[in-house]
């Protein structure tokens, strides 16, 4: 009888750096059995990306991965995501995935909540060049577009673009982080190689909320 696959769950944005990571995290051996999404205290979108609650459920759908969706205060944020990684570390899930590329605080916060539950965290885009990430998204196959752009720092008329090699160089040549790992832009990934089928899904109209402009999404 052959060696089991350790059990890892995905910290899941559903853009296109957890998406990524996913996919390395495969081609890594691990088994992804769990995605997990942090939702703004009244759970009807993610934090940062504000995507819908019922979009990142139609994305586990998708791709035939259970979902744990847990909302939470930011004051209360950690406390919460603590919770979730010993609930998953119950059901015999014993590695996270991230996303994190090379922002030391944000991988200095995983490693610290990980080891408090007892995880592994596993970051596979950890210190890779961020042009290099960027492309790869697109070269393995996830089609991305931009849903949210942070005011003052991207062009508005990115919102609804493919994230593509065009888009890329666009972003490059404008002095902008080509991954936006400083919160710069964020994505919604519809297809790709984890998918069974495309995420249902249309983008809305711009709107604005006094530090990004967003697409509604449904």
């Amino acid at each position: 009888m052959g060696i089991l696959a350790p059990q890892a769950f995905v910290s899941f944005s559903g853009g296109k750096d957890s998406h990524l990571s996913l996919w390395k995290a495969r081609q890594a051996g691990l088994d992804v059995v769990m995605l997990l999404s942090m939702l703004r205290e009244d759970g009807e979108k993610s934090a940062s990306h504000r995507i819908p609650a019922a979009i990142l459920r139609r994305q586990s759908e998708a791709m035939g991965i259970p979902i744990l969706l847990r909302p939470t205060s930011w004051t209360e944020y950690e406390e919460n995501f603590l919770a979730c990684l010993f609930a998953l570390k119950e059901r015999g899930i014993t590695f996270g995935v991230f996303g994190d590329i090379d922002l030391m605080e944000h991988r200095e916060w995983v490693e610290r909540v990980c080891r408090k539950a007892g995880v592994v965290p596993f970051l596979p885009l950890w210190g890779k060049d961020h042009k290099e990430v960027a492309l790869e998204v697109g070269r393995v196959g996830f089609e991305a577009y931009v849903i949210v752009v942070k005011d003052g720092l991207v062009p508005r008329d990115f919102l609804g673009r493919r994230y593509d090699e065009g888009l890329v160089a666009e972003l490059l040549a404008l002095g902008i982080d080509p991954c936006g790992e400083g919160g710069e832009f964020h994505t919604l990934v519809v297809s790709g190689p984890p998918y069974r089928h495309r995420l249902p899904c249309t983008l809305g109209s711009p709107r604005f909320d006094g530090k990004c402009h967003y697409l509604e999404v449904w």
